[in-house]
């Protein structure tokens, strides 16, 4: 696992916004996946990247979290409950996690040492792009997941 420094370009996402126990968060993904990937059937997008869950503080017991897609051809606005909306580019840490699930606190950890040693401070949010789709049935030590921690302008 190596962590790089990048800087990342601005994207149009079709996501689902709320705040939900940590209990609950894979009935979330589930359920905003499926809400995103029916309107962008409906409206026409393209789907243009891996799922993501874009965490907007750290979690507690609880998340403020987005899921969805990165899109192209969907102007910025809201369909019932998915919205078209920009997640902002800059400087970020990323580091590409290849393992089952339960081992991402583990890789989070990394980088937030990488961070350190750095001297850079975090934006305030972060996200996981989940680059393969796991199946049910599949190999959870063969998940790759793309994890992302925004920098701070001043970093």
């Amino acid at each position: 696992m190596e962590c790089t420094r990048t800087d990342l370009p601005a994207v149009t996402i079709a996501a689902v916004r709320a705040t939900v126990p940590m209990s609950r968060l894979t009935e979330f993904y589930d359920t905003a996946y499926a809400q995103v990937t029916t309107a962008a059937g409906r409206e026409g997008w393209t789907l243009a990247g891996p799922a993501f869950g874009w965490y907007h503080r750290m979690p507690t017991d609880s998340v403020d979290l987005t899921a969805g897609f990165v899109v192209d051809g969907a102007a910025l606005g809201t369909w019932e409950d998915v919205e078209v909306s920009e997640m902002p580019g800059g400087a970020a840490l990323v580091l590409i996690h290849t393992g089952p699930y339960d081992a991402l606190a583990d890789a989070w950890e990394r980088l937030e040492k990488e961070r350190a040693e750095l001297g850079v401070e975090g934006r305030g949010d972060f996200w996981e792009e989940y680059v393969t789709d796991p199946a049910p049935d599949g190999d959870p030590d063969l998940n790759i997941t793309r994890l992302v921690l925004p920098l701070r302008v001043d970093a």
